[in-house]
């Protein structure tokens, strides 16, 4: 979603949001902060806009406002040129599409069986040109026209909804595609400049729609590292190919580099070894319903990433970004990550200090660690055109402190204002009052989704009334006291009276 929002600022200007921590500031031109830490909260996402009498429940959050988001974030503006952004900027969103693509085990056999199966995992690839007659570089991309609405604007919206679509709490989305996307083996790295020809098994004609329902990306693609890797391999001429494996690798040297994959990863895997393994909770009903998510997401990561690649030491062509609180070393950084990395739309003030230290930790990465070396091609080229003085200046002007980092320079270097230090943010904290009006939010939800999940379960008028004056009466009581219990129980660090 924010790679989304990144392809429209990109675009155009905005401002700089340096004090985050104010709820006065507001209205800003700045679509990362509006969507992040003004426009959503709990409160309108346990609204009930999105239920309709005789219509099926297909959340139980309310995604209402996620449409309003994504229609006002990824909106292009007027342009402004950015010579150091590529003008055919492309943009990969992975999506898990329920439906599936079916293909056939054992092709054209007459008189054998059939056996089918399904593709689930799935991607768009979109690419900026510059107006809406001008077509992509790549024969798989959608094209957004830079400056203007048109093209693949529209389609983009849906794919950034659909690919932070959590299952069950946000609504699934449905995208219409042309049947020639899926022509050529999706598995297929992007890498592969000649995929298979591969149609799946069904009639569709390659211009013909195929409608296709999609939730997080995440569930089959949690951190699409070779993604980007291979997209970029395919584009450098000083690509090569690992001798040991046949994959095509970029140059890793800090001397040879010349391009690199940053990932950012808000939340990092913590599943380390545990020698107290409890196997009487984990294969209870409702210990395995967790567990069965966490192995599909976890065993993504192996499927959309090269784990070779990523442990064979130091590497300039690939980062990953994970949030730091120097304040706080044991704890987690982010408060967002409170109640399952939903505890952000409980309180503004959790999503300002997160904001907030994704600046400072940036403007550390950018100072510190995303360097080459002063004898690389791309530092050597830039300090050629001063004289020895000069690049001795600054050289130091751009030192760092880590012992590893000597005799490097920064790619982007901090100037100006960049350079001034970014605070560290104060920890923020929900008033008593407000978890209150959090509790009774979340029980008039319960009980707006399950007047219709219990009538789409039982028709009989009298059966539908008494079960859902049971299921109420739970909700106030039981579900009332247990979900006050867990929330102060998650929550107790920064609840304040």
């Amino acid at each position: 979603m924010c790679a989304a929002i990144a392809s429209v600022m990109l675009q155009g200007t905005f401002e700089h949001i340096r004090t985050p921590e104010d709820p006065s500031v507001v209205n800003t031109t700045n679509r990362f902060y509006e969507s992040w830490v003004n426009k959503i909260d709990i409160q309108w996402l346990l609204e009930d806009n999105d239920l309709e009498e005789g219509k099926p429940v297909v959340s139980l959050l309310d995604s209402t406002i996620i449409d309003e988001i994504a229609k006002y974030a990824l909106t292009p503006g007027p342009a402004t040129q950015r010579p150091y952004v590529s003008d055919s900027l492309t943009l990969f969103m992975t999506l898990t599409n329920v439906r599936g693509t079916p293909y056939s085990l054992n092709g054209t056999a007459q008189g054998s069986a059939e056996e089918d199966t399904a593709y689930y995992g799935d991607k768009l690839q979109f690419e900026t040109v510059k107006d809406v007659n001008a077509a992509p570089l790549s024969p798989f991309a959608k094209p957004l026209p830079v400056g203007t609405g048109g093209g693949g604007w529209a389609l983009l919206q849906e794919a950034a909804k659909a690919t932070g679509a959590f299952p069950l709490f946000l609504a699934p989305r449905k995208i219409d595609r042309l049947a020639k996307d899926y022509m050529y083996s999706p598995w297929e790295p992007v890498s592969r400049v000649n995929p298979d020809y591969v149609p799946p098994h069904w009639p569709l004609q390659p211009n013909e729609t195929f409608t296709t329902l999609n939730v997080d990306g995440g569930v089959t693609d949690n951190d699409p590292f070779q993604l980007a890797h291979d997209f970029l391999a395919i584009h450098n001429p000083k690509a090569f190919t690992d001798k040991d494996t046949g994959e095509l690798r970029n140059p890793p040297e800090s001397e040879r580099a010349n391009c690199a994959v940053l990932t950012v990863a808000p939340f990092p895997a913590d599943e380390f070894y545990d020698p107290k393994y409890d196997f009487d909770a984990n294969m209870s009903v409702l210990g395995m319903i967790p567990n069965l998510f966490t192995t599909l997401v976890s065993q993504s990561r192996f499927l959309g990433e090269s784990l070779a690649a990523v442990m064979s030491g130091c590497s300039y062509s690939r980062f990953v970004l994970a949030p730091s609180d120097a304040g706080r070393p044991d704890k987690e950084a982010l408060q967002c990550g409170l109640l399952g990395a939903f505890g952000g739309f409980f309180e503004r003030g959790f999503r300002a200090h997160d904001y907030q230290l994704g600046r400072r930790n940036c403007q550390k990465f950018l100072k510190d660690h995303f360097r080459l070396a002063v004898s690389n091609p791309i530092i050597h080229e830039g300090l050629s055109g001063f004289d020895g003085d000069t690049r001795d200046e600054i050289v130091g002007s751009f030192s760092s402190d880590l012992p590893d980092q000597r005799y490097t320079l920064p790619i982007i270097p901090l100037c100006g204002t960049a350079a001034n230090e970014v605070p560290e943010p104060e920890r923020a904290k929900i008033s008593a009052a407000r978890l209150g009006h959090v509790l009774n939010w979340i029980i008039d939800r319960l009980h707006a989704v399950a007047k219709p999940l219990v009538g789409n379960l039982i028709t009989s008028d009298l059966e539908a009334w008494t079960a859902r004056s049971a299921v109420d009466t739970l909700i106030s009581t039981w579900g009332r006291a247990k979900l006050r219990e867990v929330l102060e129980r998650e929550l107790k660090e920064v609840i304040e009276p």
